[in-house]
C-alpha cells in the first residue's frame, strides 16, 4: 500500500512483517529508506498472513490478524 500526504507528495510505501517481524514498517518512496520501522515490542502484529493488505483511513492505517485489527498512527 501507498500513501502520500496530499495525493502526489511525500508518497510512503507500506509494508508487512507478516509471518516474519510481525511489524509495520513505512519506506520513503523516493529513496527506499525506512521512515517507520515499526515501533516498540507493544505494536508486534501477531497471527497476521502474507499476501495480506493494510489500509489507510482517517489517519491511520489499519491491518487486519486472525483474531485481531491493528490500527497505527504513523
Amino acid at each position: 500500500m501507498v500513501t502520500t500526504s496530499d495525493g502526489t507528495n511525500d508518497a510512503i510505501v507500506w509494508g508487512l512483517g507478516a509471518e516474519g517481524s510481525q511489524r509495520l514498517v513505512g519506506f520513503d518512496g523516493d529513496t527506499g529508506e525506512v521512515v517507520f520501522a515499526g515501533g516498540g515490542d507493544a505494536e508486534l502484529m501477531a497471527n497476521v498472513r502474507r499476501y495480506e493488505t493494510a489500509i489507510a483511513a482517517r489517519g491511520r492505517i489499519f491491518v487486519a490478524g486472525d483474531n485481531q485489527l491493528y490500527a497505527f498512527t504513523p
